[in-house]
């Protein structure tokens, strides 16, 4: 089910998981990404009361390059919400590229142990470890 829909992300639910799903349709400039994340944070909080046990899967594919100081703001300002939340996964799936896949390390490594993290190269490698 659709929620958010826009030229550069898509924000849905795959209730057969469960998860909301993000997924980056182009690359965006900072203020789109960072509007994109306080989106996700509001509908993850709002479905979070119809499925108790709701992750995340982000699809960053498309995402271009994203800044040090966008990623460490979600790490630091969204992240927590998110946790405080009840979010306890969540699933990257990345390109080969070596710098997108740089981007996200750092934001695991940003973020901690609030959430427990991971990053795939595929859609169903990710959401079978969300299931888990």
């Amino acid at each position: 089910m659709i929620l958010e829909n826009t030229d550069y992300y898509r924000i849905s639910i795959d209730p057969n998981v469960p998860c909301l799903e993000w997924i980056a349709l182009k690359p965006m400039k900072s203020n789109i990404f960072r509007e994109s994340e306080i989106k996700l944070r509001d509908q993850y909080i709002a479905s979070k009361k119809r499925y108790k046990s709701l992750n995340l899967y982000i699809d960053a594919r498309n995402i271009g390059l994203i800044s040090t100081a966008d990623t460490s703001w979600v790490a630091e300002e969204i992240l927590p919400l998110l946790a405080e939340a009840g979010l306890r996964k969540e699933a990257f799936v990345v390109s080969e590229e070596g710098l997108k896949r740089l981007i996200v390390s750092n934001f695991i490594n940003k973020a901690g142990v609030k959430v427990e993290i991971k990053k795939f190269s595929n859609e169903i490698a990710a959401k079978e470890y969300l299931r888990q």
